[in-house]
């Protein structure tokens, strides 16, 4: 007689060999063992694997259940931007001053990676999910059956503000006013964009927040200036050189304007090798004030968009909704501002 069909139920063994770690190391982190001297790392492996595998554990499922684990997981879009480096130091100085630790997932700009997230918290790996959604609304309906269903989520940034959830987000209208007011008193007209999104479609506010501001003063606004590209340096890159190679002299603009502090590295090696002089020929400036802005060559002027700030605030919401579940949703506004220094100068004479 043949046997019957089963699936096989994954177990720790299928983890452990997944994650290329040990089963103790799996068992660790599934019980939250933080004495081991596991790291990050290879937390997020075994995270993974669970994830992948859609394994729960008997035992520590019930009590998983039944206790909070004091963990918050951060759901970033990439690791190398500052910014989100910034913002995750924020979430995590509050929720160890209040008790909690935070587990990073990076998404990688891929709504699956996010996805993994939502599993981990409906395993209960984690209380509550910060969320810097990089995706636009392809999983917005996920989202909002998670909050249905109770689970804490808590948004950064504008992706999020069409569901009924906390919310932290920067006042980037005002940033990108004082922005191109500087821009103007500094006798620039012609301005470009570098703009570097993970999807043009969805990603869009910031350029079409600027342009519509740059009418309202007066500044013409030409299509052959703007670059759109990928979120990657190589790709802001390139994007500086498509634009120089098909604008120069005066048809060319005399400022741009990058969509992050991060592609502005890759737009000033772009200047750089085109030989084109900062301030004195292009000025630039960007968004975000990271660490390394004021230390470029020349310094950068870009608008602060209070990265720790957000991620304190975040943090502060997520676990005070785990503590008043039923208390009204908050939508925090961390103000912006801008921070003039050397890579802006004024306007250039191309007669």
């Amino acid at each position: 007689m043949a046997k019957s069909a089963r699936v096989k139920r994954p177990t720790s063994r299928d983890v452990a060999h997944l994650a290329g770690v040990s089963q103790t190391t799996v068992s660790f982190v599934i019980n939250g063992v933080t004495t081991a001297g596991i790291s990050e790392e290879t937390r997020a492996r075994v995270y993974d694997a669970i994830a992948r595998l859609d394994y729960y554990p008997n035992e520590s499922a019930r009590s998983l259940r039944s206790q909070a684990t004091h963990m918050i997981s951060l759901v970033v879009p990439e690791a190398h931007n500052e910014h989100h480096q910034q913002t995750a130091a924020g979430v995590e100085a509050y929720a160890r001053s209040s008790g909690y630790s935070v587990f990073r997932l990076i998404s990688n700009f891929d709504a699956n990676e996010e996805r993994i997230g939502f599993q981990l918290l409906k395993q209960r790996r984690f209380d509550a999910l910060i969320l810097s959604l990089s995706t636009g609304g392809v999983l917005i309906d996920e989202i909002r059956a998670l909050r249905s269903q109770g689970y804490v989520l808590t948004g950064l940034g504008y992706a999020l503000q069409a569901i009924e959830t906390d919310n932290v987000r920067v006042e980037a209208r005002s940033g990108e006013r004082q922005l191109l007011q500087h821009l103007q008193a500094l006798g620039h007209r012609r301005i470009g964009y570098i703009y570097g999104v993970a999807d043009q479609k969805v990603f869009r506010e910031r350029l079409d927040s600027c342009l519509a501001m740059q009418r309202e003063l007066g500044i013409p606004i030409v299509e052959s200036w703007i670059r759109r590209c990928g979120p990657m340096l190589e790709e802001g890159y390139r994007a500086t050189q498509d634009l120089l190679a098909v604008c120069a002299g005066k048809e060319r603009p005399t400022a741009l304007i990058v969509v992050n502090d991060l592609l502005s590295n890759a737009v000033f090696a772009a200047l750089s090798e085109a030989r084109i002089s900062i301030p004195a020929e292009m000025s630039v400036a960007s968004f975000d004030n990271t660490p390394l802005s004021q230390y470029m060559q020349p310094s950068l002027t870009t608008v602060d968009c209070n990265a720790y700030t957000m991620g304190e605030h975040a943090a502060r919401l997520t676990i005070e909704r785990l503590a008043q579940p039923q208390r009204p949703y908050e939508y925090v506004e961390v103000p912006a501002r801008l921070v003039v220094r050397q890579s802006t100068g004024h306007a250039p004479s191309l007669l």
